[in-house]
């Protein structure tokens, strides 16, 4: 039975930015995380925004712009621009915190562990987009912490894959795959309604 105590636990929240809405699957999320977010604001929980916000011309996107071009070359995700900041149908409320990144994980060269710690938070519930590389880097990051984490399977969206001969996976089944391994070792993964009601009780 999952527990949680809204005092020990954040919501943080990927990447649900204004550039990546029209990616497959993120447009999806929003009703769900926005569902999940009236909840944890009604129990006094942590709310966190990761969003990935890149330098003019992506010059600090490292490995990350090498891989995806249009952040590369600077054509989306830029510092300062309406294309990072959060969605209005989830904007952030008062009170909650709004960290910018610059690479998958949410701890990398951000204050969120120290934000964390110095709240006392032990344990962190995970939505948002990607699963398989924004999502996944922040809960394995969490885990090496040794912070509690939770992971939603229906809060979260993946990046559909190709293999080496370049048949498509499915954004299924790299969800599918994605949630099977960190629940093996990283994350206790729960729908979003599990979390309201373990926040409820």
């Amino acid at each position: 039975m999952l527990k949680l105590n809204p005092a020990k636990t954040a919501l943080l929240i990927i990447n649900m930015t204004n550039d990546l809405l029209g990616w497959e699957g993120v447009e999806a999320l929003v009703p769900h995380l926005g569902r999940l977010l009236k909840a944890a604001r009604a129990r006094g929980m942590t709310v966190i925004y990761s969003s990935l916000a890149f330098c003019a011309g992506g010059a600090d996107s490292g490995q990350m712009g090498r891989f995806w071009g249009p952040i590369g070359s600077g054509k989306i995700l830029t510092q300062d621009t309406p294309g990072v900041e959060v969605c209005a149908e989830l904007a952030p409320s008062q009170g909650d915190i709004v960290l910018q990144r610059n690479r998958y994980s949410a701890f990398y060269n951000t204050e969120l562990d120290s934000l964390l710690r110095s709240r006392g938070i032990d344990t962190v519930v995970i939505g948002g987009y990607s699963t398989n590389f924004c999502c996944d880097s922040t809960a394995r990051d969490a885990n090496f912490r040794d912070y509690n984490v939770v992971f939603l399977s229906d809060g979260t969206a993946p990046i559909a894959l190709q293999d080496d001969a370049g048949k498509p996976i499915s954004a299924d089944e790299v969800q599918k795959t994605e949630l099977a391994n960190l629940r093996q070792g990283i994350a206790r993964v729960a729908s979003i309604e599990e979390v309201e009601s373990a926040l409820a009780s």
